[in-house]
Parts: C-alpha cells; structure tokens; sequence
C-alpha cells in the first residue's frame, strides 16, 4: 500500500585540509547557542523538470529545484534507478562548496574549481525521521553523494589553516571525526564551548 514519504538528496564532503578535515558549524543553530560541526554540502539540483511528474514530487522549495521533496512509497523504487543514473543533476558539489566557503561563512574570498581534486566516492541511503525545521518528524528517505575534495592551491590551504575560530569552521583529525555525535570542546564566540560532531556518514562504506 502506498503512503507519503518525503524524499532529501545531499552532497556531503571529506574536505581535506592537508591531514585534517574541515567542518563547518550550522548557522542556525549556533544562533540558538546550539553548536554543530557537520562537513560542507548540501541539496543537489536537478536539470530536467519533467522529473517532477515523473516520480509525483511536491517540491518541499518550489521556487528552486532542490532535490527535496514529497512523494508516495511507490515512486520511490524508480526515483531511486534515476538517481543513481547521476543524469539530468548535479553530479559535483562545488556549488555548495563555494557558497558555503566563499559566500554564507566568506572565509576565502574566491575558490575556483581547479583549487581543489574532486573525487565522487558512493552514494548513501538511509532512512529515518527529519529534524529539519518545518519538516520535524516526517519519515524521510535520504539520498547522499559523498565526495572526497583536496584543497589543491597552498595558498588557500594556509589561510584555512588560520582561520580565526570565530569563522566558524574548525580542521579536526581524522581520528576525532570519525567518532560521531561525542561532544567535543571547541572554542567558538569567545567562550569554550561543547560541539557536537554531526560526521556519521563521513566515513560510512556502503
């Protein structure tokens, strides 16, 4: 029997910073006293609107084609095929890259695409109820693309590596993010603060 299901696509990203990688702290909880480590991503777009007829999705944005949306149980086994085609959508997440480094935390003032190697690993599912504001607790199916990104130019590698902690974005070990959820204590707004690591599916195999 068919029933609602919501539907997320994201890219998520191994940032390579050197040895370590960098996370980004979520802007609106840390608005709340609230603060999260989570790697740099986002929605993935899609190109061909006849998708949304397609797989009856009721975008949850409908003035963007964000890879965000509803639809019924039965749609998904196809959605799911057309998905992991990697057509007709973003396939590559510097999109999301550089709005997150360049325009929303602006702590490079440009990036171009050849500053960084962008390596697709695989593609992740899970499914599980939403936290996402004005979604709470709806069953959602999601989609994830994780990719591994080097930073390429050593010019921008160091001003990554001194970054004020009031930017926002830490370079933590590999040892350390690969133990998710496990608060830790960074230094954020001029006070040590207890960070939770959002990292679960950073080094997830399939």
């Amino acid at each position: 029997m068919s029933s609602p299901l919501r539907v997320s696509c994201g890219s998520m990203c191994r940032f390579h910073v050197d040895d370590k990688f960098l996370l980004i702290l979520n802007r609106n909880r840390r608005k709340k006293d609230i603060y999260q480590l989570s790697p740099i991503g986002g929605a993935i777009a899609f190109y061909n609107s006849a998708i949304i007829d397609r797989f009856a999705m009721r975008l949850e944005k409908p003035d963007t084609n964000d890879l965000r949306f509803y639809t019924t149980t039965d749609h998904i086994d196809a959605f799911r095929e057309w998905f992991y085609q990697r057509h007709e959508r973003e396939i590559d997440p510097f999109r999301e890259i550089y709005e997150e480094l360049v325009e929303e935390e602006t702590v490079l003032p440009d990036l171009q695409r050849a500053d960084l190697d962008i390596q697709f690993i695989h593609i992740l599912e899970d499914s599980k109820p939403t936290q996402r504001t004005g979604a709470t607790g709806l069953f959602t199916q999601y989609f994830f693309e994780l990719f591994d990104v080097h930073v390429t130019n050593p010019d921008l590698i160091q001003a990554l590596q001194t970054l004020d902690p009031a930017s926002g974005v830490a370079l933590l070990d590999e040892a350390t993010i690969r133990v998710p959820n496990k608060p830790i204590f960074q230094t954020f707004d001029g006070a040590i603060r207890e960070t939770k690591l959002v990292t679960e599916y950073l080094f997830k195999q399939k």
